[in-house]
Formats: C-alpha cells, structure tokens, sequence
C-alpha cells in the first residue's frame, strides 16, 4: 500500500528575497489568502498581473513509487509545490524523498536541487547517463513608478516577471548558461573552435531547447 504524504499544518510563510515574503493564510479562497508584503505595501496575488504559475490549475502528480499521487502545481515566486489534499492546500518539504515531481498530464519533471549553495526546483528538460538540462523559472514582483508626467498612465498595478534561466550539468558540476548563446562557447574554452564549427555544420540553433540539448550532447 502506497503512503499518503500527511501534514498537520499548511506552511505559507516564507522569505522570498528582496522582493517580500508570502504571508500567512487568511480565511478568504486560496489565490486571494496568500498575499506579498514587503514591497511597499500588500498584495494578493489576484491583485498582481501575470502569474506565479506556470499552470494555475493543479494536476496529478508523482513524487516517489513509495506515495500516492497527490494534486500539485508549482509557484514560480515562492519556490514551492503546492499540493490540494482533503480540500486544503500544504506546501510540499523540501526534502531527498520528494526531490523528484512528475506532472502526468504536461510529463514534466520538476526536480530538486542544490545548485551554488541554495536549494531549489528546476524542470529538467533532458537526462542522460551524465548530463542534463535543467531550466530554472523565477518569477519576482515588479511595481511601476507613478508617474511624473501627467499624460503618462498613473497605472502602478503590480506585476509578474518570470525569468528562466539553464543550466548544463555534467557529472557533478553544473554550467550556468548565459544569456547571450554565443558566450557558451566561453565556458568551455578548450572546445571553443570544436564546437562552433559542429554547429555551424550541423546547423544548430542554441536559442532553443532542442538546440541547447544538442549542444550539450557534443560536450
């Protein structure tokens, strides 16, 4: 018999950077009750444009052979799945035992690790014997200045802004990759002229995931 994962309390209080916390629950519905503070004021997220969610909507889900499915989504903003049992919301540990989700409707796979010194979740695009792709999602929350010019919309609602950053991990290391594709090359610099040319041949392009995950496979 699979376990169920239990927990006796919801957790929703977290530091988030400098860009505020998550608060505590109130008694309104879930995407009203969890609100940001620390940004000069406090919001509920059905306040902020965008989203924190990849996918709002919580999907089935498996973590270890050893539980149950649960019903999750992942919170950009917070570093967090959520996860829906007994009509309530926890937050799941960060923990070895969970450090691997699988959403079976979208067949993503969001794992957890550590990465210079700070945990967290990231969708790991491919894996092979040694290497994978990993792709982190970030989200933060950004306030428009009012404006000083008076035909200038006065409109400061907040909003969303997702990020997404990739990593190469080979072996034990991991390779954050920069923004600026053709600086890859740079972080191997002994395969510099090697693989520019494998590209270029084989007509590669590094602005996408596929690309990125035939690049790899070169190293």
């Amino acid at each position: 018999m699979k376990k169920i994962i239990i927990l006796s309390a919801v957790v929703f209080f977290t530091n988030i950077s400098a860009q505020g916390s998550v608060g505590t629950p109130t008694t309104e519905g879930f995407l009203e009750k969890i609100f940001i503070n620390g940004l000069g004021g406090s919001f509920k997220y059905e306040e902020i444009n965008g989203s924190a969610y990849i996918n709002k909507n919580f999907q089935t889900a498996n973590t270890t052979k050893d539980y149950a499915p649960i019903e999750a989504r992942y919170n950009t903003y917070a570093d967090q799945v959520e996860f829906q049992q007994n009509n309530q919301i926890y937050i799941l540990p960060k923990e070895d035992r969970f450090s691997r989700i699988k959403f079976s409707n979208s067949n993503e796979s969001l794992v957890l690790l550590t990465i210079n010194g700070k945990p967290g979740y990231f969708f790991e695009l491919y894996a092979g014997e040694s290497k994978s792709l990993l792709k982190k999602v970030s989200s933060k929350v950004s306030i428009p200045e009012k404006s000083k010019n008076s035909y200038a919309s006065d409109d400061t609602t907040p909003s969303f802004i997702t990020t997404y950053t990739y990593f190469f991990k080979i072996g034990d290391k991991f390779f954050e990759l920069p923004n600026k594709r053709k600086k890859i090359y740079d972080i191997f610099p002994e395969k510099k002229k090697e693989l520019e040319d494998k590209i270029k041949v084989n007509k590669i392009d590094i602005n996408t995931d596929q690309g990125l995950i035939k690049l790899l496979n070169l190293l």
